[in-house]
Order: C-alpha cells, then sequence, then structure tokens
C-alpha cells in the first residue's frame, strides 16, 4: 500500500472512531444549541398536539429566560478577558527577549482579532459544554514569501472533531483532529480541477451541509520521529539533526559530552476529500495541534468524558415555565368569552349573538319571553373565575429553578432581592460569579496553551531578519528589530545617531507562558480616574502632585496635553525624568555635547595608546628583573662555592697545625665572606628595576697564606 493510501485509510478509520464516540454528545449539543439559540424549546410532539387542537389551536409560548444568563457570564468574560504573559525559563533565555515575544503575541492578537475568537469559544462552552478557536498560518501578503501566525475563531462545532481520548482541558495532550469544510461543486472544481468531488464523510452526521456541498477535511496529526539527543559543553541539549544543520548555517561547533536516543514530535497537516490529499502534506511549526477546545462543565461517568454547559441543567425548568406561562395566557384569553345566560326564543333570530363574546357591538337585540307567565329578564354574561392563582405561583417556582440549575439569582443580573446592605448585595453577587468562575477559568487555560503554541511557532515562522510590530500591555505600539542568525538571546548595537539599537534572536532560550485575567488596560485606567476623582474630592490640593497622572488617566481630547503641562507644574523635587527619557536641549548646547563627545573619544584613543606603551614597558622592566635575579644567583653560587673552598682551607689548616697567626687570618676572610652572601640574600622590592647584578669583590687573602686546591668531590 503506497504511502499515500495508508495516510488517507487512517484517516478515515480516526473519523470514524471520533463519529462513533462523540454521536450522542453531539446531539446533546446541537439540542442545546436549537433550545437557546433558535428557541426550540417545545417538544416537537406536543407542540403538534397543542397547535393541531380540534377545539383550536393553543398557544405555546416561549418566554426564554437562560439567555440572559449566558450573555452575564460571556460579558463578564469580556470585561475581564485573559491576556498571554511571557516568562524566560533557563540561562540563555532574556527578559528582554520575553518583553519582544509577548509584545509580538499581542499583536498577534490584536490582526487576528483573537478576541472574536476567543468569544466565541467562551459561548459555545457556556451554551453546549465546548467551543473552539484555531492556530493557522498564512503568508504576509500574495507576493510575499514571509508568513504570520493567525488566530481564527470555528463558527461552526460541529465541524470539528478531535481525539476523543484527549482529557486535558485545553486539548494539549490530542494526538489528532479533524477541521470539516464544504464547498460548493464549483468552488471545488475550481480550486482542485484534478481532483474527484468525493465527500469526506462516512456517516449521516454530515448531512447538514446538503447535497449541492462537497465536504472536504483538514486532517492533522503527530508523528513521533526517532532521533538522538545531544547535551553539549555548554550545557545544552539538541535534537542531532538540528545541531548539524545550525553548525552548517555558521553556528559554532561545541564539543558533544552525551547522546542518547529520543523521539522528535512533529504535528503534519493534509487537506484531503473522501479518496485523496488535495494539497501537499506539510509541517506545522509546532508540537501540538492547533485546534484549542475551550470546555464548560466537565463530568467523567464510567469512564467517559461528559461536558455540558448551562442550558442542559436549565431545559426542564425552563419548559415548565413555557407551559406555565402559556396556560395563564390560555386563561386570560378565555376572559372576554365567558357565556351568556338565556331564555330559550330571546336570542335565535338575532345572528349577532353568535359572536357577541368576540366582537364589540353597540347593542345587542333580543326577544322577551315569559315563563309561566311571568317575563324573563335580558340575557346576562356570567361572571369569570379569574386566573388560578396556582398558575401565577407555579411561573414564580419556574424561574427560581431556571436560576438553581444555572447557579445565578436575580442579584447577580442587578435585580433587587431581599437583600438591603451593601455587603449582602455583594455577597450575593460574588455566589453568582463564583458559581460560574470556572467557564472564565477553563478559557483562560485554553489561551495559556495558546500561547504555548505561538512561542513555540515564532522562531520557526518569524525565520529572516526583519522589523516587526509588538504590542505593549497599555496598547501602546512599537517595533522590535529580529535576526535568527545571532548567536545570543540580544544583543546592542550602536545606530548611525550614536543611539543604541538592541537586535533579538527570538530562538535562543526558553520561555514559558502563563495568564493573567482581569479588567483591561483601558478599563483599570477609567477605574483608577474615577479613584483619584474621589481622592481630588477629599482633598483638592493633591492636584498640585497627581495632576499629571489624573489627566493622563482619564479618556478625554487633550488628556495627553492636560497632562504634560501639568508635569511641569510639579514641585521641583518631582521634576525628574521618566527612565530612559532624555530631556530636550537647545541646538548651542547640543552642538557642545556633541564636540565634548569627540574629544572624549580622543581621549579614549590616547588612553588606550598610553596603556599599551605602559604594558610594553610593563613586560621590558619584568623581563630586566628576570636577568637581575638570574645574575644574582649566578654570583650567590660562586661565592658560595668560594666559602666552601675557605671553610676547606681553615680545616686543612686545623688539620696541619699552621702557626695561629695564619690560622686567624682565614677565619677573618671566612667571616667576610659569610657576611657578603647574607647581604646578598636580602629580599629586593620587585617592582623596581635593578641594574644588572655584579658579583662582590671577595677579600684578598694574605700573601703569605696558600689558599688550597679544593678537590671536586668536596
Amino acid at each position: 500500500m503506497k504511502a499515500k493510501d495508508k495516510l488517507i485509510e487512517t484517516a478515515r478509520k480516526r473519523f470514524e472512531l471520533a463519529q462513533s464516540r462523540e454521536s450522542q454528545d453531539r446531539t446533546a449539543r446541537l439540542d442545546d444549541l436549537r433550545f437557546s439559540v433558535l428557541l426550540e424549546q417545545w417538544p416537537q410532539d406536543m407542540k403538534n398536539r397543542r397547535e393541531n387542537d380540534p377545539n383550536g389551536a393553543r398557544p405555546c409560548l416561549v418566554v426564554d429566560k437562560t439567555n440572559q444568563y449566558v450573555r452575564q457570564i460571556v460579558n463578564d468574560i469580556r470585561q475581564n478577558r485573559p491576556s498571554i504573559k511571557v516568562r524566560p525559563v533557563n540561562d540563555d533565555a532574556d527578559e528582554d527577549v520575553a518583553q519582544v515575544i509577548e509584545g509580538l503575541t499581542r499583536h498577534i492578537e490584536d490582526k487576528s482579532r483573537a478576541d472574536m475568537a476567543y468569544d466565541y469559544a467562551a459561548e459555545s462552552a457556556v451554551r453546549c459544554g465546548i467551543g473552539y478557536f484555531r492556530i493557522r498560518t498564512d503568508y504576509v501578503n500574495s507576493d510575499a514569501f514571509e508568513q504570520e501566525i493567525i488566530i481564527e475563531r470555528v463558527t461552526d462545532i460541529m465541524s470539528v472533531y478531535l481525539d476523543p481520548e484527549s482529557v486535558e482541558p485545553d486539548g494539549s495532550d490530542a494526538k489528532w483532529g479533524f477541521v470539516i469544510t464544504s464547498m460548493t461543486k464549483d468552488e471545488f472544481e475550481d480550486a482542485y480541477p484534478n481532483a474527484d468531488p468525493i465527500d469526506f464523510q462516512t456517516d449521516k452526521d454530515l448531512n447538514w451541509f446538503g447535497e449541492e456541498k462537497v465536504v472536504v477535511a483538514e486532517y492533522f496529526y503527530l508523528q513521533q520521529q526517532p532521533a538522538n539527543m545531544l547535551f553539549l559543553e555548554d550545557g545544552t541539549t539538541q535534537i542531532e539533526a538540528d545541531y548539524w544543520e545550525a553548525v552548517k548555517a555558521g553556528a559554532p561547533k561545541l564539543n558533544i559530552l552525551k547522546t542518547r536516543p529520543t523521539k522528535k514530535t512533529v504535528c503534519k497537516w493534509v487537506k484531503m476529500n473522501g479518496k485523496e490529499a488535495l494539497e501537499e502534506e506539510r509541517v506545522f511549526p509546532a508540537r501540538y495541534i492547533p485546534i484549542i477546545p475551550v470546555i464548560g462543565n466537565e463530568g467523567f461517568v464510567d469512564g467517559k468524558r461528559i461536558l455540558t454547559g448551562i442550558i442542559r441543567s436549565a431545559k426542564d425548568a425552563q419548559r415548565l415555565y413555557n407551559f406555565t406561562r402559556s396556560a395563564f395566557t390560555e386563561a386570560v384569553a378565555l376572559a372576554p368569552k365567558a357565556p351568556y345566560i338565556a331564555a330559550a326564543g330571546q336570542i335565535e333570530e338575532f345572528p349577532e349573538w353568535a359572536d357577541a363574546n368576540s366582537k364589540n357591538y353597540s347593542v345587542l337585540r333580543y326577544k322577551p319571553v315569559s315563563v309561566g307567565g311571568t317575563v324573563v329578564g335580558a340575557p346576562q354574561r356570567q361572571p369569570f373565575a379569574g386566573v388560578p392563582a396556582g398558575l401565577a405561583q407555579d411561573m414564580e417556582i419556574a424561574e427560581h429553578d431556571i436560576q438553581s440549575a444555572i447557579g445565578m439569582f436575580k442579584a447577580s443580573l442587578g435585580q433587587e432581592s431581599n437583600e438591603k446592605s451593601g455587603r449582602a448585595i455583594l455577597a450575593r453577587q460574588k455566589e453568582g460569579d463564583t458559581s460560574t468562575f470556572h467557564f472564565a477559568d477553563n478559557l483562560a487555560r485554553s489561551i495559556a496553551h495558546c500561547g504555548r503554541i505561538i512561542v513555540e511557532m515564532i522562531p520557526k515562522v518569524y525565520d529572516t531578519e526583519r522589523v516587526v510590530r509588538i504590542i505593549g500591555a497599555d496598547g501602546t505600539p512599537d517595533h522590535a528589530r529580529i535576526n535568527p542568525e545571532q548567536d545570543q538571546a540580544m544583543v546592542e548595537e550602536p545606530g548611525a545617531d550614536g543611539a543604541v539599537g538592541k537586535i533579538y534572536n527570538l530562538g535562543v532560550g526558553t520561555y514559558d507562558v502563563t495568564v493573567t485575567v482581569g479588567p483591561s488596560y483601558n478599563t483599570r485606567r477609567m477605574e483608577a480616574a474615577d479613584a483619584m476623582t474621589q481622592i481630588l474630592n477629599g482633598n483638592p490640593n493633591l492636584m498640585q502632585i497627581i495632576g499629571d497622572l489624573y489627566f493622563k488617566s482619564m479618556d478625554m481630547p487633550f488628556s495627553d496635553e492636560i497632562a504634560q503641562r501639568m508635569k511641569k507644574m510639579l514641585p521641583p523635587p518631582l521634576q525628574e525624568q521618566e527612565q530612559g527619557a532624555q530631556p530636550e536641549l537647545p541646538p548651542q548646547v547640543m552642538a557642545q555635547m556633541q564636540q565634548m563627545q569627540q574629544t572624549v573619544q580622543q581621549l579614549d584613543h590616547v588612553i588606550q595608546q598610553q596603556t599599551q606603551e605602559i604594558e610594553q614597558l610593563r613586560f621590558e622592566q619584568k623581563a630586566k628583573v628576570i636577568e637581575s635575579q638570574a645574575k644574582i644567583t649566578e654570583a650567590k653560587v660562586h661565592q658560595e662555592a668560594e666559602l666552601a673552598r675557605a671553610l676547606a682551607d681553615v680545616e686543612i689548616a686545623k688539620a696541619n697545625a699552621v702557626d695561629p697567626g695564619r690560622l686567624e687570618a682565614a677565619e677573618i676572610i671566612l667571616s667576610q665572606l659569610m657576611a657578603v652572601i647574607q647581604a646578598q640574600q636580602q629580599p629586593m622590592p620587585p617592582a623596581q628595576p635593578m641594574p644588572p647584578a655584579q658579583p662582590m669583590p671577595l677579600p684578598v687573602p694574605p700573601d703569605d697564606i696558600q689558599m688550597p686546591d679544593i678537590p671536586p668531590s668536596m
């Protein structure tokens, strides 16, 4: 079997597995969506019976109470969107590079409008238990080779089939996945003229696309490739193939200390129909399946994973409310239809009585009749019995049941309840927020996984030297220059204007991702403005100290200009420039500073030359000192030899019983030699140069003393 045929067969088997494992869950999710989005809240058989009642159609009202809670949860998430934070992990990583990667990630989110993808996935999780968004790459424009990363929303959750063995909330353990899309036959033939329009479907679950559509699938799967892991002399580890590729590209060749077998995870992508691959198989630049789920309520029953939203548990209570509300409406609608009581023969001749309870006639005629000789009075309408009190009570109970099933009560929606104190109201609101906090927390986990995938993709996608756009935490745009070829994570390089620029290699070092959940920067800025307004109302004198910050936090025209002017009016102790900011200087001062810089550069050059000369002199001086010490040592050896000869003469003289005068003269010579040697052994300062050492003259013995030769053996 060919490799491509095996790939198609494996993909179809996995797709059938996902269909069979998720069939019931998908049916339940689709019903949740129809219930909350299409408001199909009446069972179809009951609705048919009521609408086709022989006595007249009966109302089937839908007074939805569930979507207000969906909107409350989703809009709370929108006000406190999770944000991706990048942190360095190992020694090779750099804090500045982490900030650049974080800013580039914000740019990717901003350009992709990732907030739409996050919000829609979260809303799907709230409604039916799961939503998705995905990551892909695309060329910057039609005539470029550079690519960029895109975060894309998945509008149809039923089009995603993820590995059913995956149990992690963020889908990080998924081994494969499918995204199913449909194309018209004309679109398919234009895009793939040489392919057969055969659907990639094996079950009726995909029939919602229609008969005039062709179903195609994007298939992602992970492949474990055998490889060797290298432990290098600098303490880092690297896959052998990647190491030699880097060396070939110019990276330094390091000694390999250890090796071990391992497996390299590769994510692959292919687009196919039911018969063949429509596009060439490609490697996706990450180790994860780039389809990210966002889950709602999660539970495991008999080893099976169950995902639900807030709708499923509130369905029965909502249906009860609809039924009770319809019965109440039906009872109220019958009020003008109360029957008339009339004697036989009073109204038969007048046809207007047939619809008198539904039309407003100015005059109703009747025929007086007598019964037993007594004239019967005019026809009378029976009084309306009123709506049963139990219906109104049932509606209230049903609404409370909906709140209990969801875990949110009236106070969570801003409505007044029995609580009177502010603390009690906040406690009830917090109770509702706590009961639904897991939806926001699950979204944060998924966004964190998205951040890890993006951080892994960035060095592989942005693999050429370029200037990229980054966005700060406050939304301020900036630019950073990246160079994947440099060895260090960050290199400082002086520019033409003298300013020091930074160049980053985003592939050096290891970085991790965390997520923070809270109000956006603009929201926090407005909250700060409100807080400072209250503070200034209590103490207006603080305007002289915090006036610049107060106006800077306000969202109004000219607020930044006012803040700059207020900053110039601050007291002298506070007139400090922000770190990294340079004051504006007059042109004359700038010219003087440039001259001073040139002078400093010239002085630096002179200092370097003098330093070299000093080092040369120190080297020469050290050589002279070594030469002097050698000569001193030589003289010392010579003098010690002379001393030995003198000692020998003394001993010989004693042995031969020479004249005491001659012996005394020899001892004098010996003592003089000892004094000379002791003087030679005194330490000399090593830092001062010494003249060449000359051996000191030895005392000359008297002429009448014959110094015998000392044999070599002595």
